[in-house]
């Protein structure tokens, strides 16, 4: 059971078409952005994708996407599990 990935992150100052941007990266990273939610983004990992790999595997995608979008500032915070993303409504 590989790591589940939840991710929620902030792009102070950043444009409509540089969050657009930013947003096709990680789509095309196989990110998918949690629905009902405008910053809450999830992944996931194979078995043989340690913690570590995980973690330094998700930075290199925000890295990339904040090159490719030019945002100038990414704040983020991640969590792993093995367990999946609990998505509900109360």
């Amino acid at each position: 059971m590989g790591y589940k990935v939840l991710v929620t992150l902030d792009l102070p100052g950043a444009t409509e078409e540089q969050r657009s941007s930013f947003y096709d990266v990680l789509t095309t990273e196989k990110w998918a952005k949690m629905s009902n939610m405008t910053t809450a983004w999830r992944a996931s990992f194979a078995d043989t994708f340690n913690r570590n790999t995980a973690i330094s595997t998700m930075q290199s995608h925000l890295k990339k996407a904040k090159n490719e979008s030019k945002v100038k500032m990414v704040d983020y915070a991640m969590q792993l599990d093995e367990s999946d993303v609990i998505i509900n409504h109360i």
